[in-house]
């Protein structure tokens, strides 16, 4: 049986909604598109403008939820109730849960008998130890107020994994790596037996690596500073996620602008991707760790697999741990291999969230 799943996967600001074919061969993707998304008073025309262009009318509809929270954690039909569940959690993911909840609702609308199906991002890294999940609070405080490391680019991480395994041939459960995705939002994840075992996001997609707007991890002493010199709650959840990362070191979000103005001598540029790379250097080295010294490091998201000078400095940071380029496989900067031979295998790998997320929507529907 074939059945055709259209994936609507919002972001911060932009809208991917693709078609994908789902049989007993495989998940094919049949067509793509991606738009400016902002979620108004428009978004229902965007949204069935976007549906109308699909060349064939789907069977069901899969969307992509950052957060899941403490209970959502597999695949689930989407209705009225979990939607207010997950509007509920908009606090937890300001930045994508709005919108996704938004999109859910708008596609409802154009389609209101066609299954729907929430995958989250927090899927992939529900079952890691408790070490890794267990952040060092009182537990009346962590059962209040439902507190975890949750882990997020789930889906993200899930695709390396799967592309990393198709690279090597070998079986999804004997993956061993680090996967990083790159891009506006950053994280990494040591992949052990094909499964995640440690994350850098933590209750909410803000803690880990630098990002775009986004601060990453900063000692949590500066939120009460900053409650304390007056801020309130919205400000500082502002600063920390609309205007910390990138943007506040050096003015810009877009990587080729930041190296672009580095290669100009903007000293604020050269910073900014000095600490880019060095948070991640110091991210993997742990997660080899982890390890035990085993895996293969895996570049995606549109900064991992378009930007080889990032890579190559982050490969130049990871030399102790037996990381280093073919320079020519770096510049040509195509998907696949592009480590040396007597390196630890490396790849750049694009990330395909949406042949994810149709094979566990296909999955849950039976």
């Amino acid at each position: 049986m074939t059945r055709y799943i259209a994936v609507v996967n919002t972001g911060a600001s932009t809208l991917k909604l693709a078609l994908m074919e789902v049989g007993l061969d495989g998940v094919w993707q049949r067509q793509r598109f991606e738009y400016d998304w902002h979620p108004s008073e428009h978004a229902g025309d965007l949204l069935r403008t976007a549906l109308e262009s699909l060349e064939a009318t789907p069977d069901a509809i899969g969307h992509r939820v950052v957060h899941g929270g403490a209970e959502l954690v597999e695949p689930t039909t989407l209705t009225p109730q979990l939607e207010t569940e997950l509007e509920a959690l908009v606090p937890l993911a300001p930045l994508h849960n709005g919108p996704a909840v938004a999109a859910i609702r708008e596609v409802r609308k154009i389609y209101p008998r066609l299954p729907a199906v929430a995958v989250f991002d927090t899927t992939f890294h529900a079952y890691r130890p408790p070490a890794s999940m267990r952040y060092a609070l009182r537990q009346d405080t962590v059962d209040a107020f439902a507190i975890r490391r949750y882990g997020f680019h789930g889906i993200a991480h899930a695709s390396l994994v799967d592309g990393l395994a198709d690279a090597e041939g070998i079986p999804i459960d004997e993956v061993s790596a680090v996967t990083l995705q790159l891009g506006a939002g950053c994280s990494a994840c040591a992949v052990q037996h094909g499964r995640s075992i440690e994350t850098s996001m933590g209750f909410t997609p803000l803690e880990g690596l630098v990002m775009a707007t986004r601060s990453g991890d900063v000692d949590p002493a500066i939120v009460l500073r900053l409650m304390r010199a007056g801020y309130d709650a919205d400000r500082i959840e502002d600063e920390l996620t609309r205007r910390a990362g990138l943007l506040a070191l050096c003015g810009l979000t877009d990587m080729r602008e930041i190296l672009a103005a580095e290669s100009r001598g903007q000293a604020n540029a050269r910073l900014a991707l000095d600490l880019f790379c060095h948070r991640i250097v110091l991210m993997v080295g742990g997660y080899l760790t982890l390890l035990g010294g085993e895996g293969a490091l895996v570049f995606g998201g549109g900064i991992g697999t378009n930007a080889p000078r990032i890579r190559e400095r982050v490969a130049q940071g990871l030399s102790a741990w037996g990381v280093m380029l073919d320079p020519v496989l770096n510049q040509r900067n195509q998907p696949g291999r592009l480590s040396t031979n007597s390196s630890r295998p490396v790849f750049a790998l694009r990330t395909e969230e949406e042949h994810v997320i149709a094979r566990e929507v296909d999955r849950h529907l039976g």
